[in-house]
């Protein structure tokens, strides 16, 4: 009688988990994906546009918004905020001072740029301990080097330097960083890029609005959703 009572007992847990497994992966298995991207718990369907030269971009409707999706080297980054655009510069031409300022050798400039990090961007201050004197500059960019902060001034535009910007939020998933922001028509928005990305050479997603009849609330609970397909990352 206890034999059978274990039996039974065993057999009812084999099958709960069984059901268990079962469950779980018919949850992760909900949602898009493509080659390349997905989106967790959205019914989308995709439509490529096959004239693409440079770039996989198409359409995805998801039920009450559609999506452009640009996946390549120059997909759009969004309204860029005061780090974005010094750090673009100082990419361009800015590291060039910087790293001789701090006696690094030319040949080793570009090795070093993944490990200048920008902190802030900001008006110059009287109190401010310069990297190197500039009557002229008018702001500061807080820069991170070999965990030593340097205060290194530039010259930007009034209307760069005391314009207000707009939310966007950035969060680091191991390789990548994701940029939610809200478009021109104040639509929300999407930018993926790998954090170690100088000078454009790896391929980013963006997904904006093509149209859409849901609230925003729902926008961004889809825009949240979407995850990169990392081997895929080049």
């Amino acid at each position: 009688m206890n034999y059978l009572i274990i039996k039974c007992g065993l057999l009812l847990m084999i099958v709960g988990l069984l059901s268990s497994c079962r469950t779980t992966k018919d949850d992760s298995s909900n949602g898009f994906e493509n080659k390349y991207f997905g989106i967790k718990g959205a019914d989308c369907v995709e439509k490529a546009n096959p004239d693409a030269i440079d770039s996989y971009v198409g359409t995805l409707e998801c039920g009450c918004v559609t999506f452009y999706y640009d996946y390549g080297k120059y997909s759009n980054p969004g309204p860029l905020t005061r780090k974005e655009e010094f750090r673009n510069s100082f990419d361009a031409y800015h590291h060039i001072k910087y790293f001789k300022n701090r006696m690094v050798d030319p040949k080793v400039f570009k090795l070093f740029l993944d490990s200048v990090y920008v902190i802030d961007v900001r008006p110059k201050l009287d109190a401010d301990q310069l990297l190197f004197e500039c009557d002229p500059c008018n702001a500061i960019a807080e820069i991170e080097f070999k965990n030593d902060v340097s205060f290194y001034p530039f010259t930007m535009s009034k209307k760069q330097l005391y314009k207000r910007e707009l939310e966007i939020n950035f969060k680091d998933r191991g390789r990548l960083r994701y940029k939610y922001y809200s478009d021109s028509e104040s639509e929300p928005a999407i930018y993926v890029t790998p954090i170690q990305n100088r000078f454009k050479k790896k391929n980013c997603l963006s997904l904006t609005i093509a149209n859409s009849e849901c609230d925003s609330e729902k926008v961004n609970q889809i825009l949240q959703a979407v995850y990169m397909k990392e081997q895929e990352i080049k």
